[in-house]
């Protein structure tokens, strides 16, 4: 009974639809393609590279400084461009299993069009997550999220019809290539010399005989219905009398057309990343990424249709070679810091550099040298009352442009509510990555200020500058560059250097801020030795040994010990390198400013490491990786001028602007089996950040021992005052994310900072 169900002709037709089978298929046999799925995906849905803000790249595309319906309508081109790239891979892997296509009219356009069920499904998800941002984002009415979906739609339906009409003027079928209609074949099962042995692959002959003495190959699926256009559904005609050698034929010469396409898309990709620095071929970073994996998607595809069964191998063994060359000079791709020049590196070893240090003995000159800018400082906010003044030193934490508006933004109308008594007395400012920015960017507003070259100090217009997009151009500039060959160079001064998403991000950076950055180490030195502007020392950590590298434009030989020289310890140990003295020879001073804020904002993936020029190559990395909030090298800089504080100021004002939250005792905490077998240091490692703040707190309760005069510590913890999502550390915030950053401030912890403050700087 069951037997004669599952037979009967409607039901079979149902269960052997063709895009069924294809969906089935995929799910077998295709995990390779469906990776490629899952991972755009992950981007749109917040489920993968949440923390970088690459989501932001997919919903919210910009293109010529705005999000449009020609930015929508660019993205929407790139996924049609991503879904034919999967359908031309699949029937490049998967034809030859459905012999009847080559009897059909256009078989590629009707395998496209059965092969809709994966294509569909992630497109409606998509569409569904840009609505939802844009609404509750962006806060976009109903009116023209509608007009945007609907140019996303057509510049997707637009690419489809596109390479579909290429497809179409070049159709291989069994008429154009036989010159016949299909029925019209010659059979002959007595001639055994006919048997055919078709290529498949480079590794795999299938023999196909003619229909009388031949079995069916077990490479095909059932396939008894079909969609023959998107409103009919037929029949599949019957292929076992077809000679199979000619319908491979036929496959093949659809295989040739689908090649040439993918080498159209590939060279597309390399022209654009040619051109990406012209305003019209800058498309939104999201569509860039998307033509990227369309290229890995095409070039995944062909592979696995040539070798079969050895693909996996060959991608293994892919991943060795590359993995091996990467050693060598002529293979390895550098990332330069600007200004520095390369011909003459240093040696590096800190053994010798220790010594020389202390032969030279230059600690006890640049301390008196730095008693004296801070005697400068003092002459600056010292007041007729003669009393002893607070000194304020600024720490400000990584995390993205939400750290670079929330540091810009705290300082500013801080200084704003105290009458700009805040940046008056702030001798110091130290952090890492995010912060860094937001603080630079108030500093030169503060010293243009004083040259009297702005006027208004704290307008709203200033904060939405630093907390412009910069994750475009980067990833723009990764998916259209630093993965192919960099033929494209800059000047910058008398050296050149290869253009990659370094040189995108500084570009981007000097854009967002009017170019008010675009100056050398050097330019900052007369006015902090003046004491006109706070001193600003850059940290990042070396990932040879796990020093920092002490980078200002000021001499700090004291910074390379956290104990005086001619204390009690015998041995001091060599515990930061100082930027300047080191590369003296490569024109230390000459390294450009907003190439320091990139050494100190390394993001993982995101930014690549700097190779400084040294033997062997010194490569720098995030601040964040040894003291994410600046502390260390605040604490540091106050334990080698403590005789100074004590004696001339009545204490030290500590600010702290950061977005982590306090860490907190989970008494429900069970790691499971998967935790400890993927992940043995558990909690440890995302919580990074939060075991600095305890440290950080650890180290200011010993400064408290050395110093005669009290510390007051303010913190400004972001994380603390918003509540819902946590913002991620991008370097893009939406509008929505602004407004709660900007907002935190009327906070009345903050509040409560501020009128603290007000009164001890009086």
């Amino acid at each position: 009974m069951l037997k004669t169900w599952i037979k009967h002709p409607t039901l079979r037709g149902i269960i052997y639809f063709f895009p069924f089978q294809l969906l089935l298929l995929h799910l077998q046999r295709n995990q390779g393609l469906l990776l490629f799925w899952l991972l755009v995906a992950g981007y749109i849905t917040h489920s993968i590279g949440a923390d970088y803000g690459m989501p932001y790249l997919f919903l919210y595309p910009e293109y010529m400084g705005g999000v449009t319906i020609a930015s929508y309508a660019i993205i929407g081109f790139a996924w049609g461009g991503f879904v034919m790239a999967f359908n031309i891979s699949s029937f490049i892997i998967n034809s030859h299993r459905f012999p009847f296509l080559a009897t059909l009219s256009r078989p590629f356009m009707k395998y496209s069009l059965n092969n809709f069920i994966i294509p569909a499904l992630f497109t409606i998800i998509y569409i569904y997550h840009i609505v939802y941002f844009l609404r509750f984002s962006e806060f976009y009415a109903w009116t023209s999220i509608y007009f945007l979906c609907g140019s996303f739609l057509g510049g997707m339906i637009l690419f489809i019809l596109i390479s579909l009409g290429y497809f179409l003027s070049f159709n291989r079928d069994y008429i154009s290539v036989f010159g016949m209609h299909p029925e019209m074949h010659e059979v002959d099962g007595t001639r055994k010399k006919r048997i055919k042995k078709v290529k498949i692959g480079i590794v795999e002959k299938i023999n196909l005989k003619n229909i009388k003495d031949r079995e069916k190959y077990a490479e095909e699926w059932i396939v008894e219905t079909y969609l023959r256009n998107p409103f009919s559904i037929r029949r599949t005609r019957s292929s076992e009398h077809y000679e199979r050698a000619k319908l491979m034929q036929i496959f093949k010469k659809n295989h040739i057309n689908a090649a040439i396409f993918e080498i159209f898309v590939i060279v597309s990709l390399i022209i654009l990343g040619l051109f990406r620095e012209i305003p019209f071929f800058k498309i939104p970073a999201g569509a860039s990424i998307l033509l990227f994996i369309t290229m890995l998607l095409m070039l995944a595809g062909a592979i696995h249709f040539v070798m079969r069964r050895w693909s996996t191998v060959f991608f293994i063994g892919l991943f060795l070679l590359i993995n091996f060359l990467s050693r060598y000079p002529q293979f390895h791709i550098t990332n330069y810091a600007y200004g520095l020049d390369y011909s003459n590196p240093v040696i590096y070893k800190p053994t010798d550099i220790q010594q020389e240090l202390n032969k030279s003995r230059t600690f006890e000159t640049d301390r008196m040298y730095h008693f004296s800018i801070l005697n400068n400082w003092k002459k600056k906010v010292q007041k007729r009352t003669g009393k002893k003044p607070k000194i304020v030193i600024i720490n400000c934490s990584g995390g993205g442009l939400k750290s670079a508006l929330w540091t810009f933004y705290s300082i500013q109308q801080t200084d704003k509510a105290l009458h700009g008594e805040l940046l008056k007395h702030t001798f110091l400012i130290t952090g890492s990555s995010g912060g860094m920015i937001g603080a630079s960017f108030i500093r030169e507003l503060y010293l243009l200020k004083q040259l009297r070259l702005i006027d208004d100090l704290y307008h709203d217009s200033l904060a939405m500058k630093i907390a412009s997009d910069l994750l475009n151009p980067i990833t723009t500039s990764i998916a259209l560059n630093d993965f192919f060959i960099r033929l494209q160079s800059f000047s910058e001064g008398s050296y050149r250097y290869p253009k990659d998403r370094g040189y995108a991000f500084e570009r981007q950076l000097n854009e967002n801020t009017d170019y008010l950055m675009d100056k050398r180490l050097s330019d900052y030195a007369p006015y902090e030795e003046k004491a006109m502007i706070p001193l600003m020392i850059f940290s990042p950590a070396i990932i040879n040994d796990g020093k920092r590298l002490i980078i200002s434009p000021l001499p700090m030989s004291f910074m390379s010990y956290n104990a005086p020289i001619n204390g009690s310890i015998n041995k001091p140990i060599l515990e930061n390198i100082e930027f300047i003295r080191l590369f003296k020879q490569n024109k230390a001073q000459n390294l450009k400013f907003t190439t320091a804020i990139r050494m100190n904002a390394t993001f993982p993936y995101i930014l690549p490491t700097v190779s400084l020029p040294s033997k062997p190559s010194m490569e720098i990395m995030d601040a964040g990786l040894r003291d994410n909030y600046g502390t260390r090298t605040a604490i540091t800089y106050l334990f080698h001028v403590k005789d100074w504080i004590n004696q001339h100021t009545s204490g030290v004002i500590l600010i702290r602007t950061h977005d982590s939250r306090q860490p907190e005792y989970n008494p429900q905490y069970i790691r499971t089996y998967a935790d400890n077998l993927l992940s043995p240091l558990g909690g440890l490692l995302n919580n990074i950040s939060k075991i600095h703040l305890q440290e950080n707190d650890q180290l200011i309760q010993f400064a408290s021992a050395w110093l005669n005069v009290p510390i007051h510590v303010f913190d400004y913890k972001l994380a603390e005052i918003i509540t819902g999502k946590e913002i991620s550390m991008s370097l893009h915030l939406t509008t929505k994310e602004k407004i709660q950053i900007m907002e935190a401030f009327q906070h009345p912890s903050i509040q409560d900072n501020i009128r603290t403050m007000e009164t001890l700087l009086k």
